[in-house]
């Protein structure tokens, strides 16, 4: 059995993220019905505006901003238990001892982790391509709406794991990975340094580049930043490894 499958086995058997699920796919539920009606409500006042809000501006935006919010305890728990609970299961020595290299560990847990999260937003994906089909909008808007959660989702999972190989305490690991993504949402939301009419501060913000490409704003920039930020945190919890490779050898 490989590292993919024994995570996968690992949160498969987790009683506190199935319930954690069923949270998650209620206030998902709950949010997304409460968008759909408060857009539907105000209806007769778009009718007057010459530029009324889209069904793109008035749901799917918001709700994927709901989402991104609301991935930062899921991600938190995944990730954060991903490497912390083997130092206090003492399964540092069995995990190292295998005849995987330390890029084979990262990369394996990482995608076992991509997989668990895709499980909790999967549900969401398919009500806002359905809502898309039947109201007759543009899909690719929605896909790029999407394709910007998965990659905030990718980052965050990435940080998750960088952060959980540094700590050995499980509980303070899923702590620490949520007042760290909590920093970076508050960060996005930052007033301060602003120059030229730019703040500086956001871009340093992964969620300041998931609203630039969930809103239209085909940002290369952005991608670089996303797809460079998770090779970075991938690498250096690699490196985590080596150095515990070395002091358990």
């Amino acid at each position: 059995m490989n590292t993919f499958q024994t995570e996968i086995i690992f949160f498969k058997r987790s009683t506190l993220l199935w319930f954690i699920l069923a949270l998650f796919a209620f206030v998902s539920a709950w949010s997304l019905l409460m968008t759909m009606e408060v857009f539907a409500s105000v209806q007769v006042k778009f009718a007057s505006m010459s530029d009324a809000p889209t069904l793109y501006q008035g749901i799917i935006y918001p709700v994927m901003v709901m989402q991104s919010k609301l991935m930062i305890l899921l991600v938190a728990i995944v990730a954060g238990l991903s490497y912390s609970r083997l130092s206090q299961n003492n399964a540092w020595p069995l995990l190292l001892s295998s005849c995987q290299s330390e890029w084979s560990i990262v990369v394996q847990k990482y995608l076992a982790s991509f997989v668990i999260a895709m499980v909790f937003v999967l549900p969401v994906f398919a009500a806002l391509i359905c809502l898309s089909f039947l109201a007759k909008i543009a899909i690719f808007p929605v896909l790029m709406s999407l394709f910007a959660l998965l990659l905030l989702i990718a980052w965050m999972l990435a940080m998750g794991h960088f952060l959980s190989s540094l700590v050995n305490n499980a509980g303070f690991a899923v702590l620490l990975c949520t007042l760290v993504l909590m920093v970076f949402l508050m960060l996005s939301q930052s007033t301060i340094a602003v120059t030229w009419g730019k703040n500086w501060i956001q871009v340093f913000s992964p969620f300041y580049h998931f609203k630039r490409i969930n809103s239209d704003i085909f940002s290369m920039v952005s991608l670089f930043y996303f797809f460079s930020n998770i090779a970075l945190l991938l690498g250096l919890t690699m490196i985590r490894l080596k150095h515990k490779r070395y002091l358990l050898s």
